[in-house]
């Protein structure tokens, strides 16, 4: 992936990782593909990963750093990415006992497709805000409703 300077826009080839994608079965909830994508594609396992790229954090630190998650889903999807083999969890035998969290080798492997994720996200915010509002002010018959 590079960045095209003029015009901000991300300039890498997607093809051949959706020629691969089409020879897999990720619709099928059977799939292990699919599974997986359940387990690491959500907001909060996205935002966690980004913050342990920084190195080693403890529960409090993530807590203050990824605003708006709650107790909750932070311990729920620290112990799904632990469970997954993407960070691990060391915990010290202090009083209170300190627990430290940090990605794995093979979540490292997942913080370059998460970047350039993040990264579309960040360049087309205006864009995506944009559509919604246009979306938002011309409301159109409903065609999700069944007839």
């Amino acid at each position: 992936m590079k960045l095209d300077s003029e015009n901000t826009q991300l300039n890498y080839l997607p093809q051949p990782a959706l020629d691969r994608i089409a020879q897999m079965n990720l619709f099928d909830t059977n799939c292990a593909g699919h599974q997986m994508l359940e387990h690491i594609a959500n907001k909060w396992t996205v935002l966690i990963v980004y913050a342990l790229t920084q190195g080693k954090k403890r529960y409090s630190e993530l807590k203050q750093q990824i605003v708006g998650i709650s107790p909750k889903m932070l311990i729920q999807n620290l112990r799904n990415l632990e469970r997954c083999g993407l960070i691990k969890r060391e915990i010290y035998p202090t009083v209170p006992p300190r627990v430290d969290y940090s990605l794995t080798t093979l979540g490292e492997s997942l913080v370059e497709p998460l970047a350039i994720l993040g990264e579309w996200a960040y360049r087309h915010i205006s864009e995506v805000k944009a559509a919604m509002e246009q979306y938002d002010d011309n409301p159109q018959e409903n065609y999700w409703e069944p007839k």
